[in-house]
């Protein structure tokens, strides 16, 4: 019968929810690349360039492994409930969950527990706003779909 139900869910997703699961996609696929060039950055020849100032390089270097896994697991799991949304399955409001709780843990930690929320750019906290809430968006459109 759960078999039934799915296929059900499936045949019946409206094209604006696939429209905005696509979209999520490719939001959290740049969101593992986001990670993967931050965690890979040369910060000795980023701040060299005058990319980043010798503060941003320290705040960089200094983040532990657990935090840098926090933003690959919620940049993976987006990815993953996104791709569950856009075929219609009901497993997507656990993948956004764990996103959501793994940026929130992430969050925390650059911007609160750290004490190196300020050596880094101020564009970073709006970006920072801006993932929680479309992840907050993502996981209640899964929640409708449970």
């Amino acid at each position: 019968m759960a078999i039934v139900n799915e296929m059900t869910l499936r045949r019946s997703l409206p094209v604006w929810l696939k429209a905005i699961a696509g979209l999520g996609v490719v939001w959290y696929a740049f969101g593992l690349l986001q990670m993967w060039l931050g965690f890979t950055l040369d910060t000795a020849a980023a701040e060299s360039a005058g990319a980043i100032t010798s503060a941003h390089r320290a705040a960089i270097d200094t983040t532990p492994m657990l935090i840098w896994a926090c933003f690959a697991l919620a940049s993976g799991a987006g990815l993953v409930g996104a791709a569950l949304l856009f075929v219609g399955s009901r497993r997507a409001f656990g993948a956004f969950a764990v996103s959501l709780a793994s940026a929130v843990v992430f969050y925390a930690w650059i911007y609160g527990l750290s004490g190196t929320g300020g050596a880094r750019p101020s564009e970073e906290a709006g970006i920072a706003v801006v993932v929680v809430a479309v992840t907050l968006g993502l996981t209640w459109l899964a929640s409708r779909r449970r």
